[in-house]
């Protein structure tokens, strides 16, 4: 569920304050699953923005994930 009163100007520009920083990605996979990756986002893109999963795999959102909390980003353990 979103946040009461925020945009998705405000999740791009959440989005844009972590690229190329590595972080922990919760996606939420409907239905009580949800998955942890580490990676950092690599690109970003007028509607979408990309991970790079530590595996090498790229995954792609939209903004909208963010701001519905389907995305989160958590912070990593290896950046302190």
């Amino acid at each position: 569920m979103r946040e009461i009163g925020q945009s998705i100007v405000e999740a791009k520009a959440r989005v844009q304050k972590i690229v190329g920083i590595p972080v922990l990605v919760k996606i939420n996979g409907g239905r009580g699953k949800s998955s942890l990756y580490h990676g950092k986002v690599t690109a970003l893109f007028p509607s979408i923005f990309t991970v790079e999963l530590e595996g090498g795999e790229k995954r792609t959102f939209s903004y909208s994930d963010v701001h519905t909390k389907n995305v989160l980003f958590l912070k990593s353990k290896d950046t302190d």
